[in-house]
């Protein structure tokens, strides 16, 4: 199935001319559909829209972007865990100027010491800067992973060497770990444990570390850094 493309001549049934293909290129990304022009005026496909992480819907022959405003009072879309975020499924690459991420997969795992079944998320993070950085130092808040009833599991480094969060990646270079995430009963069975919705990495442009403010050597391209991935899609 086609993309739906933002092109309000197609919306008004106006008969296209002669058109000129673009490549779309957003924060370093590839963006999966080519705009094109059409007498002078260019037309920019929803797939890049939705890598700048806004919301698109097409419903009838309306256009919808954004999110679309709550009612006086209602609760936020997505309950106390919603946040603004680059947002996308799984096996999507995610850019924020600094953290190329892709979440390879998801899958059950089993108890650990102490600790009850649950599920490992497969997470490749690459340096998208020309500085070796970590995610401590790019403003890491937390790990979350969201289940269906809005419950997170929160993941924790047990130790100040965790790669995940402590490693040194240089320019261009990469990690491909596996977070996994335990439910707290030691007695409890893996068919308990529903599959999880969202996996949200909330990353603080303002804890950057002084270096990296100071010089502008890592920075990042969007005020809302943070990664959100949707588990229950892929691409």
């Amino acid at each position: 199935m086609k993309r739906p493309v933002l092109a309000l001549a197609l919306l008004a049934g106006v008969a296209l001319a002669a058109t000129t293909n673009l490549s779309v290129i957003v924060n370093g990304q590839v963006a999966p559909d080519a705009a094109i022009v059409v007498n002078g005026k260019t037309y920019v496909p929803l797939s890049a829209l939705n890598l700048l992480g806004v919301k698109t819907n097409v419903k009838g022959s309306t256009l919808t972007l954004g999110s679309t405003p709550a009612a006086p009072g209602a609760p936020a879309p997505g309950g106390a865990n919603q946040k603004v975020a680059v947002e996308g499924c799984i096996g999507d690459t995610l850019f924020n100027g600094i953290w190329r991420m892709t979440v390879k997969k998801v899958e059950p795992i089993g108890p650990d010491v102490g600790l009850g079944p649950g599920w490992g998320v497969s997470v490749e993070l690459r340096n998208g800067t020309q500085t070796p950085t970590n995610l401590q130092d790019t403003g890491l808040i937390s790990t979350d992973l969201v289940m269906p009833d809005g419950n997170t599991f929160v993941f924790e480094e047990r130790t100040a060497e965790e790669p995940y969060v402590y490693k040194k990646v240089g320019q261009a270079g990469g990690i491909i770990y596996t977070l996994r995430f335990h439910v707290q009963d030691s007695r409890a069975l893996a068919a308990s444990v529903p599959r999880p919705t969202k996996l949200v990495i909330q990353l603080d442009p303002k804890r950057l570390t002084a270096g990296y403010l100071k010089t502008g050597t890592v920075a990042y391209t969007t005020p809302n850094p943070s990664f959100r991935v949707r588990l229950d899609c892929t691409r």
